[in-house]
């Protein structure tokens, strides 16, 4: 078995899939979390809402342990979920997008009073499903598959991960994984950059029906809807079946976070892992915001999905979804809003689609 340079230790090789070793890696070095207007939903926002994900816990799985230590995640916010010792900037990283108190203001979390659990990915799958049963909302997962290490087939394929992840979630309809997109797309040594212009690029989990994947884009460089810069890294849809994928998009450029260095440290990352991370803290915010309004419920996975989607700001070259932006940014004062009209100027409703019909 050939280790591919990009795989430190033994440890990454995940399960074998068709004869073909799987393996995971971060998703380079990146973050995404602003930009998505859940500053509305704050104390301070324009909505007054006075949400800030406090009472929702958040999972991470990642690449190693987060510094527990680090300024921003003091308190008792945060639990180690699993023996992980080798720590990671990464994982600090993407955990501060989530979760960081603002000890240093600029770099406060999107859910900056929310709790979280911290897992590193080795044996994943049971972990999030344990998860998942203890009634848990939502978890992000920046990381995947070594992209140079697969079979062209494989690329949009729905597969072993795919399944595993979605059954997790029709198991446990109020559970929402977040995932990040991957940074391949500037791979030349991959078909799919030289000669697909980086599409069909998604693999493993990123295809799963019920994961929200999610690329990364530059942010906002004009004032209208149809203003927002694909990174060069993000990698593009679509699975096989010509879904929707990925989903939505979020800033993964030249994001600043914790860092896993010192207690009082941050740094800039960059890539699809900086940009789903800011998701999965809106997502526990509109599920807070959701909560109070309705005590004793929250919005199972579906609803929250369609919720995100329709509210999306438009990005990309053409009105609607497609294969690079997804639905496009999302805008949590929109979708906060269409929580609070519920009942009055907007509806919620769900159907049941039976199997074989339209």
């Amino acid at each position: 078995l050939l280790l591919h340079p990009e795989t430190k230790n033994k440890e990454n090789l995940q399960r074998i899939i068709d004869g073909v070793p799987i393996f995971y890696q971060v998703d380079t070095n990146a973050r995404c979390a602003q930009t998505l207007r859940a500053n509305t939903m704050y104390p301070s926002g324009s909505l007054g809402l006075s949400v800030t994900g406090q009472g929702i816990t958040l999972g991470i799985w990642d690449g190693g342990r987060v510094l527990e230590t680090h300024q921003e995640f003091v308190g008792g916010r945060l639990t180690i979920g699993d023996n992980a010792t080798t720590l990671s900037t990464h994982a600090t990283h993407v955990l501060g997008t989530m979760i960081a108190s603002g000890v240093s203001v600029t770099r406060r979390g999107v859910a900056y009073q929310a709790s979280a659990i911290a897992y590193d990915f080795s044996n994943d799958a049971p972990e999030f499903s344990t998860f998942a049963s203890l009634g848990y909302l939502v978890s992000n997962h920046s990381y995947g598959n070594i992209a140079a290490n697969l079979p062209e087939g494989t690329f949009g394929a729905y597969n072993s991960q795919s399944i595993e992840a979605d059954n997790v979630m029709n198991t446990f309809p109020y559970y929402q994984m977040v995932k990040s997109a991957g940074n391949d797309r500037n791979d030349t040594s991959l078909n799919q950059v030289l000669n697909k212009g980086g599409y069909d690029l998604l693999s493993g989990a990123g295809t799963s029906k019920n994961v929200i994947t999610v690329a990364a884009v530059e942010g906002i460089v004009a004032s209208g809807d149809n203003s927002f810069v694909m990174s060069s890294f993000s990698n593009f849809g679509p699975p096989d079946d010509g879904r929707v994928k990925p989903d939505l998009s979020s800033k993964g450029v030249a994001v600043n976070s914790s860092i896993s260095i010192s207690n009082t440290s941050y740094g800039d990352l960059q890539g699809t892992s900086m940009a789903s991370p800011g998701i999965t803290g809106l997502i526990g915010l509109l599920q807070k915001h959701y909560n109070n309004l309705n005590p004793g419920t929250f919005m199972r996975s579906a609803t929250l999905r369609a919720l995100l989607f329709v509210t999306a700001r438009e990005s990309g070259d053409a009105n609607g979804p497609d294969y690079r932006f997804g639905w496009g940014l999302p805008d949590g004062g929109a979708a906060a809003q269409l929580i609070t009209n519920k009942g009055t100027s907007t509806k919620k409703k769900k159907n049941v689609l039976n199997n074989g019909e339209v």
